[in-house]
């Protein structure tokens, strides 16, 4: 029984299926979700809320670049789906989707309505495949409560009981409790009549409460943020209008003041122009396999030193692309890679080869880019220069552009740090404060922003007066109302009657409201992983602790739940980036696992 349709749980029911007809055994699956697809992915939502990846780059298929060792099961990507089948498949089953699949875009970001719409025809096309001894059921309903029943489970919705030889929690993203301090806010906004949203899916959003021409402070600058200003402008009938390759932005005056900010004070970077192939990545020149295999002989290695080679594939691929936009000859290029590699990044090899110091790779800006804002200048005037500095980068392409190129690398090069993550090799120290607490929000900041045109929009709407970002070390106080202002300049202050924090709610198991999490909780059916970190106080992950080579399961003795598993984002915090879709060609990690779990489900049940 898998516990969410979303695409952990679809990917999970096809690994289920291939195995079972390769092995020919039968079996019953159950999928029990009360949206299908999940409720991120419902086909419902606003058409104007996009998916992040390159529409080309997302499949729910096994390819033959699968090294896990299971069945190969080949079918389209979301691409080559929305090119052949998907119109007509919308005309029957979401026909207000129709109109986008006559200007559908390789490279560009789809709804994710119309993502929804392809994980849809993937449950069906899984049904219609299934053989005589295999069986795929879909419930709509919520779980409410599961239980152990010798080596069975039983599992409670509102109006069914079920028993099932193994679960599998496939929930996703979920609601959270709200913290202590959107408590006390929350607290304040009804005692006061004002308007606060907690952290929430836009799309989940009811912004009719919001005022027109009245300030509105989002909390926020990630990807959610992009999302709420979407569906308070865009969503509120403006207009984007471009002219001369200049975008502009026309209000409908239903549209309330952004007052946004957050604790980097920086949006997202936009992903860059994609000019990549669906299966390219780039290979690494200093997190190689030899390097890779000598750390797990060693069987560890300082965070220090990884983290400083994985800066220096971001940098190799930065100048490589900077010597060529100079008009620097192919041996140029050649002999500095060559040199870069075999000095193993030193700085001296970029000043050998006359790079200016301009242009020469500087992390901190990255980082931090308020760093390098000039004193005369509001932090409004930085971010309009900052923001328009980065889109010309960015629509320079991911493969031609020297900043895009550079920090798609961080994309690539994921694998090397999820084998560092799955072999222990870092200690717990720098597990929490070098990979979780440092690296993991400046990658989220540097390579999994918005789509180019989200900001683009944000450009055109800070120039229409529409948007206002604080600057850095965001805070928000109460007076009689909302107040708001960065760090940097607590005189310059911003007062609203309405407030919402333009975030998803946290994974962390310790904040979780889904009946279910808290319920095996309560058992001891699960537990929160926690990290124990010499002379410090543990370190909680925030992720349902598991094995991490099985996924199952751990109770509050740290004891494996036979036929008890966890699959996705729930893991968030044992394993890494469980968010992200599975791109093709590229032996994904999200349909590795979904393969390796379902190879386990089998050998457990055969072992009996």
């Amino acid at each position: 029984m898998i516990i969410g349709a979303g695409p952990r749980g679809l990917s999970l029911c096809e690994r289920l299926i291939a195995h079972g007809k390769k092995e020919q055994l039968s079996t019953a699956i159950t999928l029990i979700d009360p949206y299908l697809p999940g409720a991120v992915w419902r086909t419902e939502q606003n058409q104007d809320l996009l998916i992040n990846s390159v529409t080309s780059q997302v499949t729910l298929f096994t390819d033959d670049t699968l090294t896990s060792g299971g069945p190969v099961v080949k079918g389209p990507t979301l691409y080559e789906w929305a090119a052949t089948h998907g119109k007509a498949f919308a005309q029957q089953h979401a026909p207000w989707l129709s109109a986008f699949f006559d200007q559908i875009d390789s490279n560009g970001h789809c709804p994710r309505a119309v993502y929804g719409l392809y994980q849809q025809w993937f449950y069906q096309e899984l049904r219609l495949h299934c053989p005589a001894s295999i069986s795929l059921t879909y419930l709509p309903a919520e779980v409410l409560s599961i239980t152990k029943e010798s080596d069975r489970f039983c599992v409670k919705t509102a109006a069914k009981s079920l028993i099932a030889d193994q679960v599998i929690l496939a929930t996703g993203h979920g609601a959270a409790r709200l913290s202590q301090e959107e408590a006390a806010l929350a607290a304040f906004a009804q005692q006061k009549q004002l308007f606060y949203a907690p952290p929430a899916n836009a799309a989940d959003v009811d912004f009719t409460d919001i005022q027109a021409k009245k300030p509105v402070i989002l909390r926020g600058l990630g990807l959610a943020f992009f999302d709420y200003v979407t569906l308070l402008t865009k969503g509120r009938g403006g207009r984007f209008i471009e002219e001369n390759g200049q975008l502009s932005y026309q209000p409908s005056g239903q549209e309330p003041l952004i007052i946004a900010g957050s604790h980097r004070g920086v949006p997202y970077h936009p992903r860059g122009k994609n000019q990549k192939q669906p299966t390219q990545q780039r290979q690494p020149a200093f997190l190689t396999a030899k390097r890779l295999s000598a750390w797990r002989q060693e069987k560890q290695v300082d965070a220090d030193i990884v983290f400083y080679f994985l800066a220096k594939e971001v940098e190799l691929v930065y100048y490589q692309q900077y010597l060529v936009s100079m008009k620097r000859s192919n041996a140029d290029v050649t002999a500095f890679t060559e040199a870069f590699i075999c000095q193993e990044g030193q700085l001296s090899v970029v000043h050998d080869f006359a790079i200016p110091s301009a242009a020469v790779w500087d992390w901190s800006f990255f980082e931090q880019p308020f760093r390098k804002k000039p004193a005369e200048q509001s932090p409004q005037e930085f971010l309009l220069h900052y923001l328009k500095w980065d889109l010309k980068e960015a629509s320079l392409g991911n493969l031609t552009g020297p900043v895009s190129s550079g920090l798609e690398v961080l994309k690539d090069l994921r694998e090397p740090l999820r084998l560092i993550l799955a072999e222990g090799l870092l200690s717990t120290k720098a597990l929490k404060e070098t990979f979780w607490h440092s690296f993991v929000p400046l990658n989220s900041f540097l390579s999994i922003g918005p789509p180019l045109q989200r900001t683009r929009e944000l450009v055109a709407l800070m120039e229409a007066g529409i948007v206002t970002l604080l600057g850095p070390e965001m805070v928000v106080e109460t007076t009689e109302v909302f107040l708001t202002y960065a760090k940097q300049s607590p005189d310059h202050t911003f007062q609203a009657t309405q407030m919402m924090e333009a975030r998803i709610p946290t994974t962390a198991v310790e904040a979780t409201a889904n009946p279910l999490i808290r319920n095996l909780l309560t058992q001891g059916l699960i537990h929160p992983a926690i990290l124990p970190i010499p002379d410090q106080t543990d370190f909680s992950t925030g992720a349902i602790a598991i094995d991490p080579a099985t996924n199952l399961c751990l109770d509050k003795q740290n004891r494996p739940q036979s036929g008890l598993y966890c699959f996705g984002i729930p893991t968030e915090g044992i394993h890494w980036l469980t968010a992200g879709t599975a791109q093709p060609g590229t032996d994904a990690w999200n349909l590795r696992q979904a393969d390796q779990l379902a190879a386990h489900i089998y050998a457990h049940r055969l072992s009996k």
